[in-house]
């Protein structure tokens, strides 16, 4: 069994959750970028932040 965490939702599970798999089954869904293995210290830490320093999305629907 490979310990992995969540990188996109599966089976009601939200990103960012720890889940055991198969070696097969890790395998296959590293490949389609759904998991990533989780190291004892790296199922502790929060997942990375997204890009703090982007400009802020406007608005697009303005009403005048």
């Amino acid at each position: 069994m490979v310990k992995a965490i969540l990188i996109k939702p599966l089976d009601g599970d939200p990103e960012g959750s720890t889940r055991e798999f198969s070696t097969e089954d890790f395998a296959r869904l590293e490949a389609f970028g759904a998991v990533r293995k989780a190291d004892s210290e790296d199922a502790k830490k929060a997942p990375a932040a997204s890009n703090k320093k982007a400009p802020t999305v406007a608005n697009k629907a303005v009403e005048k």
